[in-house]
Order: structure tokens, then sequence, then C-alpha cells
């Protein structure tokens, strides 16, 4: 983490907690069956030596992808083709866990599908077809309280044939085999509000012996990559506001004497963009174009506290550019600052010194609720 979490601060936030998450892998195997008129039409196909060998075929429903979670999406989906319901209500039961008991509820689900399964010939024409429907009924303990509302999805759904799926020669199989897997995903959630600092979490095992589907896995969760850099940007943990000036001294650390002013506007909405900083001294201006987040810093200072910040900016007269560095600090007794504009070289060309505001003020705001 390095020194990010200095830029963490508590967030009061509104969001859907997940008391639980569950994935898992059901299977139900169903016998079909083909009709007296199916099996003559399948049997004149293979009569044909243009048309045979035949092939059995599956096609099952297109479901939503894993994200985003409320399966909205532009691509195709037959959402009336498969469900998943909760049977009856939920039960209070007390399970064995990590040596000790824990209360849970014991949940019903019923998962339903209907798969269309076809014979086809060499050359892709369909010789018949027919709508599969299977269904498998699951008990699921799960964390789930009164108020919190249950969730569950279908993220995939697989059909085999074990069985063969090409026909060469009559007779005919008056029957044949389909293994039908759903792939599911079970949340129990609630609207909450949450001051938080947080990092993503994963689902637990159902610990429940699930024959594994051949040729294909279920979906592995993945998240949505993030954009770190785009948002969500460093805060600040502190803010300041104001103009103020005073006289410059040598004895003070000053390059130039004279009356110094300055106005800032540091971290307006609680981050670094949109700041603001520019100092004028006798006939010479200076204004800041860009601040480095990882510069800003805020500390105590004599009962008060003191901010500091670099970055780059120009000459209002030349556009000459120069690195800056400044110093506010705001106790009982006043306002002092300090700039400093450093060269490409990385040689200080410029320092104000330590100034003492006889006029105006600075306030600095600390923007974080604890320290």
């Amino acid at each position: 983490m390095g020194n990010n979490h200095k830029h963490l601060q508590d967030e009061c936030i509104r969001v859907q907690k997940v008391y639980d998450w569950v994935t898992d892998t059901l299977n139900v195997r169903k016998t079909v069956s083909f009709t007296p008129e199916q099996i003559k039409a399948i049997e004149e196909a293979l009569d044909d030596p243009s048309r045979r060998p035949l092939r059995l075929v599956t096609k099952v429903p297109k479901t939503p992808p894993a994200f985003p979670l409320t399966g909205e999406t532009n691509e195709a989906a037959c959402p009336e083709l498969y469900l998943c319901e909760q049977v009856g209500d939920k039960r209070d039961v007390t399970v064995a866990l990590n040596g000790g008991f824990a209360e849970a509820q014991l949940v019903e689900l019923l998962f339903t599908t209907d798969i269309k399964v076809q014979v086809v010939d060499r050359n892709g024409a369909i010789v018949v077809e027919k709508l599969v429907n299977a269904s498998v009924f699951e008990s699921f303990v799960l964390c789930y309280p009164d108020g919190t509302d249950l969730y569950c999805r279908i993220t995939k759904i697989f059909a085999r044939i074990p069985t063969g799926t090409v026909l060469l020669n009559s007779p005919s199989p008056t029957s044949f085999v389909v293994d039908i897997t759903f792939c599911v995903d079970i949340q129990v959630e609630a609207e909450v509000k949450l001051e938080v600092l947080a990092k993503f979490c994963s689902p637990r095992e159902n610990d429940l012996n699930a024959e594994e589907s051949e040729g294909e896995m279920c979906p592995e969760v993945v998240f949505p990559q993030q954009c770190p850099d785009i948002y969500p940007r460093p805060g600040c943990l502190c803010r300041s506001r104001g103009s103020a000036s005073g006289l410059t001294s040598e004895e003070d650390g000053a390059t130039e004497t004279g009356r110094v002013s300055v106005s800032v506007d540091i971290c307006p909405n609680y981050n670094l963009s949109g700041s603001r900083f520019h100092f004028s001294l006798n006939d010479t201006g200076y204004t800041a174009s860009e601040f480095t987040q990882d510069t800003l810093c805020c500390d105590d200072y004599n009962s008060g506290l003191r901010l500091t910040v670099s970055g780059r900016g120009a000459m209002d007269a030349s556009g000459e550019q120069y690195k800056f560095n400044l110093a506010i600090v705001e106790t009982e007794d006043g306002n002092q600052f300090e700039v400093e504009l450093i060269d490409r070289a990385g040689n200080k060309v410029f320092s104000t010194g330590v100034v003492k505001a006889d006029s105006g003020e600075i306030s600095i705001e600390n923007c974080l609720q604890h320290q």
C-alpha cells in the first residue's frame, strides 16, 4: 500500500452488503424419448446416404455474464428458458462450524431450464427437434437473517450426451441420455450504510460433492479491471484557503526583500484537482499550474496545523517554468508561510524565507474525521 493509506478517509456509503455468497455446480440426468413420428423421420434420414451420418445436438439458453450483478446486458438472452426460485419459507437451523455451533437459515431452491435437442443431418438440416425440461431441487444453508434478500442466478448451463452423438445406421435409438449442468450463484444482501475502508472478497465454497462436468467448467468469478489512475483518486489530508501578506527578511532566509503576498485554494473539493496558488513580490508574480499529490503533507505545528505541497508553475511576466515548494502554518498567533522556486537543474533560485503574515488570513482545515 505504501503511503497511499495516508489519503484514505472514513466515508459513509449506501451499498448492498453481502451477508453470504455461495457458488455451486449442480447436475441432473434426463432420459429423452423419441415419439414414433420422430423415429420414423430419423430412420428415413438414415436410409438416405446423402444425409447420414446424423448428429444429436444440444442447444442451451444463453445466460447473462457474471457482471453486472443486475444481470442487465445488451447481449441477447432467454431468461424465460431458465429459472431459479425459492420454494417455501426459510427455516432457522443450528450447524456445526469451526469446532462450535452457528445459527443459520435453511432454504430450498429450484433450478429449471428448457434446452433444445436436435437431430441434424450431415448438411446441418434439422431432422427432428425436442424441447427438454430439466430441474434440480437443492437445499442450501446460508446466512439469511430477517431483513435481507436472497438473489439466485444461473450463470451458465451445459448439456452433454454421454452415450455418443453420432447416428450411423437404422434402427434409430428410441431414447438417449442428456447430462445437464447448472452453474449457480447465490447471494444474500441488504441495503446498508457503512463507514468503510474496503478490499475485494470472494465467494465461499458450498461444500457439496458435485460431479464435475467433462469438457467445460463453470466460469471463474473475476472482478472487472479497475482503473486506479483514473478513479478513485487520492483525497487530501487537509485543505487551505485564503490570502495573506508580510515582509520578507534576509535574516529569515529570503533571497529578495519586500512585501510578498500569497493566495491559495488547496484541495477545494477534498482533492488536488482545481487547486490554485499564486504569489507576488515587488513586481514579480508566479502562478502554479500543477500540484504533486505525493508531496501534500499535513501535520501538527505549535498547537496548530502546517500544510506543505510542491508542484510546477510559471512566472507571470516571462512564462519561465519553475518548480515550487509551499509551506503554510496556521496557529493561534496567526499565519506564517514560505515559498521556494527551483529550476530545471534542481537549484533553488528564489525563497521568501519564513514570512510572518501581518495582513490577511489563510485557514487550514483537517479533512479527516480522525487522526
